[in-house]
């Protein structure tokens, strides 16, 4: 626009002069012309502002890959600018419009929560005028990843450290270290849960039922986290989101409750995944994710609350990875080729090819 004024500037002095020189009625015209026009094109761009509005719709979700279709309502003709912004696969976009159009279609090639802002203004035709960036409010679309089948399952723990076992105060169970009631001895009942102390007492066979282990000991980790000076590319976080949501998904289909987890404003968020419900909750904020700066809270989390089963879907073997380890499994599904750790088990998997290598994992 600067260039444009400097430029009106140089053809104004010309045509003066050239007035001047020749003094007659068609250069008198042309220096005129040359004043009025501009002038009157930007009070009309200043009238037409006072009035203009935009607004643009969206879909609230699409698939990935497919065309997502935005709508533009405006009074006036405006210029722009449309900025899309995917903060869970850390791509921004930005696209210039000449005449904003009353329809466009972008391609969602990531999932992800894509942010759409539009910059409009309202410009004179010679372009030495602009309006403020008039008020228009964002909108937002979720598009969703495309899940794979995998078959998971569960390893035997037999050695996790009794801490992180909770058991049931409502259901009994085969835990020797909790009582859940004492009841009466019944034909079939095992041997060794008879409470022998106090058959003695009583005279008679007196059974201990013993606690119920709580189903709930898997964490199922978005490591969405980078260490300073790193970057984790769209494909890579692409792949991963599908990683992890997958995995979520094949878990309560198996009957596995689990908690889901990830990092929101320096803290992971926990949400508990019990069926589809929780699945598509939980997936709805997951999408709207960001990466963060890596300050130690996964670790803080493991040992704060501990968890039979750890799986991390992570860009990267996490350097702090061994503190996971507290007599429990902890599974790494990462993309980077990482070599077997004590009490920590490397799943490894490709962005083009992930789909197949994960169709089994073991926990």
């Amino acid at each position: 626009m600067t260039g444009r004024r400097i430029a009106w500037a140089v053809w104004l002095i010309a045509a003066a002069a050239l007035w001047l020189f020749e003094n007659n009625a068609a250069t008198l015209t042309l220096l005129l012309a040359s004043l009025l026009l501009p002038c009157l094109s930007i009070l009309l761009a200043v009238r037409t502002a006072k009035r203009a509005h935009i607004r643009i719709s969206a879909p609230e979700c699409a698939a990935k890959q497919a065309k997502v279709q935005l709508t533009f309502e405006a009074n006036a003709h405006l210029m722009g600018t449309l900025v899309c912004e995917n903060p869970l696969c850390g791509e921004t976009a930005q696209l210039s419009l000449r005449w904003v159009p009353p329809q466009l279609t972008l391609s969602a090639s990531h999932c992800g929560t894509l942010h759409l802002h539009v910059a409009a203004f309202v410009e004179d035709i010679f372009g030495l005028w602009r309006s403020k960036s008039l008020p228009c409010a964002e909108e937002y679309v979720s598009v969703l990843p495309a899940l794979f089948l995998s078959q998971i399952t569960q390893t035997e723990n037999t050695t996790v450290i009794s801490d992180s076992e909770q058991y049931s105060q409502t259901k009994p169970g085969s835990d020797p270290s909790e009582t859940f009631a004492i009841r009466e001895y019944l034909p079939g009942d095992p041997i060794r849960q008879i409470h022998w102390k106090l058959s003695q007492k009583s005279d008679q066979l007196m059974m201990r039922e013993l606690g119920l282990p709580v189903v709930n000991q898997t964490l199922l980790v978005f490591r969405n986290v980078l260490l300073p000076g790193t970057l984790v590319s769209p494909e890579t976080a692409d792949a991963m989101a599908e990683v992890f949501l997958s995995v979520s998904r094949a878990l309560i289909t198996d009957g596995y409750v689990h908690t889901a987890a990830f990092a929101e404003h320096g803290q992971y968020l926990l949400t508990e995944v019990r069926n589809e419900v929780d699945f598509h909750a939980m997936r709805s904020r997951f999408l709207a994710l960001s990466w963060e700066a890596e300050d130690g809270a996964l670790a803080r989390l493991v040992s704060e609350t501990p968890y039979a089963h750890v799986a991390v879907v992570s860009a990267v073997m996490p350097p702090d990875a061994a503190s996971f380890c507290r007599g429990n499994r902890v599974t790494v599904l990462t993309p980077e080729a990482a070599e077997q750790a004590a009490g920590v088990f490397a799943v490894p998997f490709t962005e083009e090819n992930y789909p197949n290598e994960l169709q089994r994992i073991e926990l």
